[in-house]
């Protein structure tokens, strides 16, 4: 029934638009498509996603939507020209539609071999054969059947026969497009239809999914393949373009043939959706099943929570070689400006808004490095970022990956939180719990390779250009709420690490954090950089060190950690060395029990990834550990991450 009445509706809409003038049919599909918009936010929503992946970091969220838009009225003024096509003869086409190339169909008619005419889901694609085969060239032309209404189906497929085209679908379609080339009848394809049989070729920077069935077809039958693109102008004018032929390796395999092909065919394709975005069907999903996705990595600024966002990307490329990752630093205008973006993010429903609220809420250069970026993966470690990532990925519906208690918002609000367990949160599907911060499984090739950049350091004091003894890494970090590391503490850790040094021929490796004072750096300066046992010294505040944990890991047999900084001794325990920890004393101020750190510290003693010692007793456990490596376990939370987001991707 409800066939019938759509079939019966669409060949009244047919008459009353083809006694209109052709102008102001396709002024009225203009502003009826222009509803679509609206009425299929969903759909949209998949076009702007897709628009923002092609046009990555070159469009802004507004110019993405304005195409979006702009695309729905194409296709309404498509979707009149094609009721109208009962009106539509010759010399509607000299008057509204040009040709450009026509020399290269016309070399390509006089050369007598097979000629197979491609396009895309471009223009008004459909116009495409109806023009050939007015102009007397009758075209067989591949499509797919649509099983929904098939009553109006045929309706729409007689419009197009009765110009003088002929419709086959798939089933048996190869037989007949084979013996249409063999009486020499052009055969018209859409090229660019997503299809799992097809082959990965680059389309607009990533991967995507081509059809390889009409490059296989013309390797086997020496057919010419003509691309041939029709662009709107304005109105009912139209402009087609007729590209040169694209050249198949005839000594090459078919399968080498389909590759180049779809490869050439897809580069043809991307200049003229280059030229004008607005006319290219986005609305399907032509990067559904591509293997490159790519990941917006969001820092507050902080390396240790940067270096726990990157380990996660590391995690995941260790499965998805093709995962790709960019960093953008996040600002806030003001505090009041985080806490509007902190409430947005709490209380509106996702995808409403949230481009708007970051650009009122972020610096102009924060918002100026986000605003073009697209992700299929957003990944932050740290409370300030949690607004952002929520906004962001709702934005782009992507998904929302947050390290660290999330609190205020709600757990429901990302799709996977990655949370150490002293953070002790609920259990919750979407919420994985690890032993400390996340840090990147440090291999023994990769520990070399960050030792031999170390040594490169200007800092670093090369004697005879390599190490002798033992290697003893100390990371120094700095006062927090609870832990004062001061002066005396530190030169108390650090003459017990020089006896220990002293007593083993071992050399020393020793840097500070950002947190550090400037009375420790001070005294470490006075007291180590002359000493030739101490053969780098890196002070934060002073010098660069990008890589240079690593390369002090690779360096070390043993590596001692002062304990208020939960990623430095993540990042030790991960690189398989034994870690002793030195805990700081505690603020006066703060109360005696079992603080968070105290329990993370606690908990990776217990299971045999650290031994933690007062200070007075390093020198002793530094002697015991280089004696018995063996008893220290190696931290793994990378294998945890790449379960945990393994179906993310």
């Amino acid at each position: 029934m409800i066939d019938w009445l759509a079939c019966l509706a669409v060949r009244l809409m047919s008459r009353l638009l083809c006694v209109m003038p052709a102008e102001a049919a396709v002024w009225c599909g203009q502003r009826l498509g222009g509803l679509i918009f609206w009425l299929q936010p969903k759909r949209c929503r998949v076009g702007i996603r897709n628009v923002r992946a092609a046009f990555d970091g070159r469009i802004t969220p507004e110019a993405s939507r304005r195409i979006i838009h702009a695309y729905c009225r194409h296709l309404g003024a498509s979707a009149v020209e094609l009721l109208r096509l009962p009106v539509i003869d010759r010399r509607y086409v000299e008057r509204y539609i040009t040709i450009e190339g026509y020399q290269h169909f016309e070399a390509a008619i006089s050369s007598g071999r097979p000629i197979v005419l491609l396009t895309g889901h471009y223009g008004n694609w459909e116009l495409c054969s109806i023009v050939a085969a007015l102009r007397g060239y009758p075209i067989m032309a591949l499509a797919r059947a649509q099983k929904r209404l098939p009553r109006l189906y045929r309706l729409l497929v007689s419009y197009r026969e009765s110009k003088g085209c002929t419709i086959i679908h798939k089933g048996g379609a190869m037989k007949r497009m084979i013996e249409a080339l063999s009486r020499r009848q052009l055969i018209g394809i859409v090229g660019d239809q997503v299809s799992r049989q097809g082959l990965f070729v680059e389309f607009f920077g990533r991967p995507a999914l081509f059809a390889t069935g009409p490059f296989a077809l013309a390797h086997q039958k020496r057919a010419l393949i003509l691309p041939a693109f029709i662009h709107r102008i304005r109105g009912p004018h139209h402009r087609i373009v007729v590209e040169p032929p694209i050249a198949l390796p005839t000594p090459a395999s078919e399968d080498e043939a389909a590759r180049q092909g779809a490869q050439a065919f897809a580069s043809v394709l991307a200049r003229h959706i280059e030229q004008d975005p607005t006319q290219w069907l986005w609305l399907h999903k032509k990067w559904k099943y591509t293997p490159a996705r790519r990941a917006l990595v969001f820092s507050d600024g902080k390396l240790g929570h940067l270096k726990q966002s990157h380990a996660v990307v590391h995690a995941l490329q260790e499965q998805h070689p093709q995962l790709v990752s960019q960093t953008v630093e996040i600002r806030y205008r003001s505090r009041l400006a985080r806490g509007i973006a902190l409430l947005w993010g709490w209380g509106m429903p996702k995808g409403w808004g949230g481009a708007r609220c970051l650009r009122w809420t972020l610096t102009p250069e924060s918002w100026k490095a986000l605003r073009g970026r697209y992700a299929d993966l957003i990944i932050s470690c740290g409370a300030s970022l949690s607004a952002p990532n929520v906004l962001w990925a709702a934005e782009h519906q992507a998904k929302s990956v947050v390290l660290m208690n999330p609190s205020p918002l709600p757990l429901s609000r990302f799709d996977v939180v990655i949370s150490p367990r002293h953070d002790r949160l609920p259990h919750r599907r979407n919420v994985v719990q690890v032993d400390g911060a996340v840090a990147a499984t440090l291999g023994e090739d990769a520990l070399a390779c960050a030792r031999a950049h170390v040594q490169h350091h200007p800092r670093f004091r090369a004697g005879s250009g390599a190490f002798h003894g033992p290697g003893i890494a100390v990371f120094l970090g700095g006062d927090t709420a609870h832990y004062a590391v001061s002066e005396p503490f530190v030169a108390s850790l650090m003459e017990g690490v020089a006896r220990a040094s002293r007593q083993r021929e071992a050399t020393m490796l020793v840097t500070t954090s950002r947190r550090t004072s400037r009375a420790v750096d001070a005294m470490l300066t006075q007291r180590f950089s002359e000493d030739p046992r101490c053969r780098l010294l890196l002070l934060a505040s002073r010098d660069a060190l990008n890589g240079t944990m690593e390369g002090m890991l690779g360096a070390a047999d043993v590596a001692i950690v002062t304990g208020e900084s939960i990623s430095m001794v993540s990042e030790a325990c991960a690189s398989g060395r034994p870690v002793i920890v030195v805990e700081p004393p505690l603020r006066s101020t703060v109360c005696r029990r079992r603080t968070k750190h105290r329990r993370f510290l606690q908990d990776l003693a217990a299971d045999g990834y650290v031994r933690i010692v007062p200070v007075h007793q390093v020198a002793a456990a530094i002697e015991q550990a280089l004696s018995e490596p063996a008893s220290f376990k190696r931290l793994d939370t990378a294998s945890a991450v790449r379960h945990a987001l393994q179906k993310l991707i």
